[in-house]
């Protein structure tokens, strides 16, 4: 559990909001300037053993969001009067039956999770990347009685919508993995009709920046928040980190370091089944974004840290450090390119690979190894979206977790051999979701001015000629264990 952090400076009108992430959340106050006020992030608890790997218990989330945004509050000079509205962001691609009441009938399954059907697989090229069917027709198949009961099969942000003003609600980009139409930008009948959801089984799709309620009597006692906020219509996490990072224009590129690194730069029309991407809708309404995605990269460097790191975790306990600044401390002596170590961090699938390991490589080689894994995979996507876009990127924006650390920073600088522009505030998506309150309560009269004027860059770092020259050689490898396992991987992403 983190300290609140505090930021005094503010103007006068402030936004509360809410990012559910995979393995934990955030609250955060944010002002009409781009402010952080103050925020609380909270790792969930571990799940009962139970549960599937990649599943968690619905009220978990929550739970977790009410308690995060009491301590923002609490650390905060503004109380709950001066919340103008708040937003939900969350993670995409996750699904949670509940009855009438919304009360779960079973755990919420995360994106992370790859569950199907032989039925699915038969209508892969149906369905697409639209990996919540695949979900929902496994309980159709695998949990009948739960498919039947269910009132709804609730998207992340749409169950915490609900808890917050009563309204089961969702909006394009999350809606995108259901069985949606990308031309109506709502529910597809014939998808629905095809795959045997019933339509009257998913959430109302509303329009990212509309008011669609207010908080509760309830949610306020929850959440410290005043009772009759108005509650905004969020987006998905990288949907609203793109628009925290400025990323809403054809030729701006930006990549996000979390549980997974999401690689995203906008198009104006939607582009039919992008090689190994994704074009999602954004969070400004009519625009598209295309998206490469390489799951679990954060979740390979947790893993690393959970598995290997007891003693730099008891010393951060003592010293009152982040753990991660330990690991990477060793990490930065071990050269660029780890004396040869290459990680494919593909573990969500059970790909993962250590390749070129030797006796020589240390504990620190690892940790640097699964890092530059990130920089490989950015890279990859990089290159893909100028060959498709017929365009040349001048420069990279990065935000997420891993753009905390410096060491992280630089590696992605080198191994794309571009320059890296660094947000102010961390939590891009935090900022984009502050932007969708900004308009609409109005302080704003379109997402560009809102984005002048809450976009901000702390640090703009430069690729070492050393480092990337290195990279590339190893890049290459990278780019031979990938090959080796393209096609079991389309099969699994498709």
């Amino acid at each position: 559990m983190s300290a609140p952090r505090v930021v005094l400076r503010m103007s006068q009108r402030v936004f509360a909001i809410f990012d559910i992430g995979t393995t934990g959340a955030r609250s955060c106050l944010v002002d009409e300037e781009g402010n952080e006020i103050s925020r609380h992030y909270e790792e969930y608890p571990v799940p009962p053993s139970d549960l599937g790997p990649h599943e968690q218990l619905a009220d978990t989330f929550w739970r977790t969001a009410c308690n995060t945004m009491q301590r923002a509050l609490s650390a905060s000079r503004a109380g709950p009067e001066s919340v103008v509205a708040c937003v939900v962001a969350t993670t995409r691609d996750c699904i949670t039956p509940v009855d009438r009441d919304g009360a779960p009938l079973a755990p919420t399954v995360t994106w992370v999770d790859n569950r199907s059907t032989d039925r699915a697989k038969e209508m892969a090229e149906d369905i697409g990347p639209r990996k919540s069917v695949n979900k929902m027709m496994w309980f159709a198949e695998n949990r009948p009685s739960v498919f039947e009961r269910a009132h709804k099969f609730l998207t992340l942000d749409a169950l915490i919508n609900y808890r917050l003003c009563g309204r089961m609600v969702t909006e394009p980009a999350n809606a995108r993995y259901g069985p949606f139409n990308h031309e109506t930008m709502d529910w597809s009948d014939e998808l629905c009709e095809m795959t045997g959801i019933p339509m009257d089984k998913l959430a109302e799709i509303v329009r990212p920046g509309e008011v669609i309620g207010e908080v509760s009597s309830g949610a306020a006692r929850a959440t410290g928040l005043r009772a009759g906020t108005p509650v905004v219509m969020g987006s998905g996490d990288q949907q609203c980190s793109a628009l925290g990072t400025g990323t809403i224009e054809v030729g701006v590129v930006k990549a996000t370091t979390g549980t997974g690194t999401f690689v995203i730069t906008p198009t104006d029309e939607f582009i039919e089944d992008p090689y190994v991407m994704f074009c999602n809708p954004a969070a400004i309404p009519g625009k598209w974004i295309l998206e490469g995605v390489i799951p679990g990269t954060g979740l390979a460097y947790k893993w690393f840290r959970d598995q290997y790191c007891q003693q730099e975790m008891t010393l951060a306990a003592e010293t009152n450090r982040d753990v991660y600044e330990i690991i990477e401390a060793s990490a930065s002596s071990v050269p660029a390119g780890s004396d040869g170590l290459v990680v494919f961090p593909f573990m969500a699938y059970n790909k993962g690979i250590f390749y070129n390991l030797g006796f020589r490589h240390t504990k620190a080689h690892v940790a640097r190894a699964i890092m530059e894994a990130n920089g490989y995979g950015i890279r990859m996507y990089v290159e893909m979206m100028e060959g498709m876009l017929d365009t040349e990127f001048d420069e990279l924006r990065i935000d997420g977790g891993g753009s905390n650390s410096p060491l992280w920073r630089q590696i992605i600088a080198d191994c794309t051999n571009k320059p890296v522009l660094l947000p102010r505030s961390r939590d891009s998506t935090v900022i984009g979701a502050a932007v969708l309150a900004s308009i609409g309560m109005g302080v704003y009269g379109s997402f560009k001015e809102a984005v002048e004027n809450m976009f901000h860059v702390e640090e703009r770092r430069q690729p070492i000629p050393e480092n990337v020259e290195t990279y590339e050689a190893q890049y290459q490898v990278f780019n031979k264990l990938l090959l080796a396992e393209m096609s079991e991987l389309l099969q699994l992403t498709s």
